[in-house]
């Protein structure tokens, strides 16, 4: 299955890295645990695979000169609307801060700023002081959320599907997502991860790339097929 694949993770333990790593190496990969990642050891580009954090497999991938397979950062605003089930904007830092509040932010490029319910105007200036007036955002309205469900897709199939919080009815969360991997326009592979929002039902809460994405209750191995597939040379 990975035969003749190195992976190269993160040298700190963590239970579902190293689950992953243990499901590569029994398909009989080869599992590389790196400290001194921005110096990365003798390895043949086209057979290394990566999985870690952002930081680690963007540097990773700049220096063996691989390709990360990634969903687009404004991904919501491209699918059926009817899946969101709620209301989404695409906008800007300066131009939602003059919106009504509260409201749901977050950056669309991951991890700019927090994501979060904001109160108020104030409160989302003081979380995002020096960033460019134009870094585009997502805003949505506040809904309630009762449970999340995150599913590894791959080739338009979902491959492993979980409850990781919260309380609701995971088969009616993998249809959903089964609908959203076959009919979206997805990269091959990617993390769906699907909110059941009160009065609503299932909706599509955002997407990630496979080779950063935790596990989240799904099965190892299904995810590791998944990863195999996130980065390529």
């Amino acid at each position: 299955m990975f035969q003749g694949l190195s992976l190269l993770i993160p040298a700190k333990a963590d239970p579902e890295r190293d689950a992953v790593a243990r499901a590569w190496e029994t398909g009989g990969g080869t599992v590389l645990r790196l400290d001194r990642f921005w110096s990365p050891p003798d390895v043949t580009p086209a057979r290394t695979r990566l999985y870690g954090n952002d930081t680690f497999c963007l540097v990773l991938a700049q220096k063996l000169g691989l390709t990360l397979v990634s969903p687009p950062d404004d991904l919501l605003l491209r699918v059926d609307s009817d899946w969101l089930g709620r209301e989404v904007r695409g906008s800007t830092l300066e131009q939602v801060l003059t919106e009504p509040f509260p409201r749901f932010i977050k950056s669309q490029v991951p991890k700019v700023f927090r994501a979060s319910v904001w109160n108020d105007p104030e409160s989302l200036r003081s979380e995002c002081k020096g960033l460019p007036p134009e870094t585009p955002v997502l805003s949505s309205e506040v809904v309630t959320v009762r449970a999340e469900a995150r599913a590894w897709a791959l080739d338009g199939q979902l491959r492993t599907c979980a409850l990781y919080e919260g309380e609701g009815d995971l088969a009616e969360a993998r249809a959903f997502l089964t609908t959203v991997a076959r009919e979206a326009k997805l990269p091959r592979t990617c993390v769906l991860d699907a909110a059941c929002i009160e009065g609503r039902g299932w909706v599509l809460l955002e997407a990630n790339a496979a080779w950063g994405a935790g596990l989240n209750g799904c099965d190892a191995r299904q995810a590791a097929l998944c990863i195999a597939e996130a980065s390529h040379a």
